[in-house]
């Protein structure tokens, strides 16, 4: 399965400058059944598209694949344009912190909308209140080289949910695109349940717990990646301020062994050699209580075009996700 049409189509302002981003959102179709909606857990994912002056955008056949089997496996998926391609505004950077900031923006953006939609599902008695909702940080080639350095999950709540936000501020125009897209994906379903002993139209549902993992496919190592980030660390900045407003990236390799991980890459990579990428994948693989699996499918090159090498990769992603 490929991506269909999106059911949401919008523009979000990248944290870094404001820079309007093209925005697609999924949803799976037992979000959109509401017989099913009972038994669905809230569970959504982000696929960014490889380097856009080489052609890469959300329409990305690659990012349609993986997208397509995270909507199969029932995850809201969504979808952006970085700046500089397709209609998203601005030109691609040099360093990479721009566009670090436009997957911050769509980070945010999904931390609020999937706690929205949860709310609304408990408060209807569709899930327990408890229950936990999960994000697949996800990219392929350049997409996944930013998708890696993305700060820490604490650093993403304090920065999109648990404090006060500025009117006019980019993060305050995410959020509020956050509600009005959950309360869109959720018009159709039924009423909210009345407890007869607690009237919980007066009581919002308590926040659920997140947690997330990265899918990485075709990842970029040096010197490939140092040359697409200018050689520079990577970090957030807020409204284009590298001051107080700045906020660290997470170091891939400790926050690929923390969380869970699928790296998927082939041996044919002509970006990066299948021995550099052995050698990556086995060191984060040797970590304490490592999380994190490297998957190397046999003939593969960057682009996935060779024979067969699609269908052996869509069915190690359907593992990962059962699992």
């Amino acid at each position: 399965m490929d991506l269909p049409a999106p059911t949401f189509s919008f523009h979000l302002p990248s944290v870094h400058d404001d820079c309007q981003l093209e925005c697609r959102l999924y949803l799976p179709r037992q979000h959109q059944n509401i017989e099913s909606a009972s038994n669905s857990s809230i569970r959504g994912a982000i696929v960014a598209h490889p380097y856009a002056p080489l052609g890469g955008c959300y329409d990305d056949p690659i990012v349609a694949f993986v997208g397509g089997e995270l909507l199969q496996a029932g995850y809201i998926v969504v979808t952006f344009n970085f700046r500089g391609a397709g209609s998203s505004e601005g030109r691609t950077s040099w360093t990479g912190k721009p566009e670090l900031g436009d997957y911050v923006s769509v980070y945010g953006f999904m931390l609020n909308y999937l706690q929205e939609l949860h709310s609304t599902l408990a408060s209807s008695q569709n899930i327990a209140p408890s229950e936990a909702i999960h994000l697949v940080i996800g990219g392929y080639s350049f997409g996944s080289l930013i998708a890696s350095h993305v700060p820490t999950l604490d650093v993403m709540l304090d920065l999109f949910c648990n404090g006060p936000t500025t009117p006019t501020t980019p993060i305050y125009t995410i959020i509020q695109a956050a509600r009005k897209i959950a309360t869109q994906s959720t018009q159709h379903l039924p009423p909210a349940k009345q407890n007869p002993e607690t009237n919980q139209a007066d009581q919002p549902a308590p926040r659920a717990a997140t947690t997330i993992s990265y899918l990485l496919v075709s990842p970029l190592l040096p010197p490939v990646s140092q040359l697409l980030t200018a050689f520079s660390a990577l970090s957030v900045n807020v409204g284009g301020k590298a001051s107080a407003q700045a906020r660290p990236a997470g170091r891939p390799t400790d926050q690929l062994s923390a969380h869970r991980t699928l790296a998927l890459f082939g041996d044919q990579d002509t970006f990066t050699s299948a021995r550099k990428l052995q050698r990556w994948s086995a060191e984060i693989g040797r970590m304490p209580q490592t999380g994190f699996r490297g998957c190397e499918i046999e003939g593969a090159g960057h682009f996935w075009r060779e024979n067969g090498v699609e269908t052996r990769a869509r069915r190690t992603l359907q593992e990962w996700l059962r699992s």
